[in-house]
């Protein structure tokens, strides 16, 4: 009876042991990946040549970008905030550059109207030249305008274009997270975009 208690222990045990280790690569790996995008401003390739996304640029990163991949042009999901820090070194240095800025606001906690969906559209429909969008992190804005260009512009497939809201990016796709209203917005257009039945 000793002998059986003593080898459930050791099996609890070690199974604690091996559950504590898998969460902690996981939070390790998960954690890695965080200090990385952080450390890259949260850029990727949505379509090469065509468009990118990132959190808020520093004027540093515009030119190093601007250089690399030729950004003619930067929408700002954040909106224009004349005299703030942030918003007037990117004014600055967009102009310095000879890149178009468009401020275009949107909040990743509300849905976006018919109204936001078909302005965002015709944006992304008469992009001239490589294209940056951005939002403060790089996450829910800058992924809803990257779906919507992957499924309206580029006529990728769905999964493809719903990849952008994912957590590679940052973004968390469930219904608890303040951000699901992107998910929302994806969701309710998706018709719009020849996806049916999904």
């Amino acid at each position: 009876m000793k002998l059986q208690c003593e080898a459930r222990i050791g099996r609890t045990r070690r199974l604690t042991l091996g559950s504590l280790r898998a969460a902690s690569l996981v939070l390790l790996l998960i954690g890695g990946y965080a200090i990385y995008s952080w450390g890259v401003g949260n850029f990727h390739t949505v379509e090469a040549g065509r468009l990118y996304r990132s959190a808020q640029p520093t004027p540093e990163r515009l030119a190093r970008w601007k250089r690399q991949y030729g950004i003619a042009t930067v929408i700002n999901l954040r909106g224009a905030h004349p005299g703030t820090a942030w918003y007037d070194a990117e004014r600055r240095a967009a102009a310095d550059l000879g890149m178009r800025l468009v401020d275009y606001p949107i909040s990743a906690k509300h849905q976006l109207s018919p109204k936001q969906v078909n302005e965002i559209l015709d944006i992304l429909r008469s992009l001239d030249g490589p294209t940056l969008v951005h939002c403060m992190s790089g996450v829910d804005r800058s992924g809803i305008v990257s779906a919507f260009y992957l499924a309206d512009v580029a006529k990728a497939g769905e999964v493809t274009a719903e990849l952008q809201l994912s957590p590679f990016y940052g973004h968390i796709p469930l219904p608890f997270s303040p951000f699901y209203a992107m998910d929302l917005s994806f969701e309710a257009v998706e018709p719009l975009f020849g996806y049916v039945g999904s």
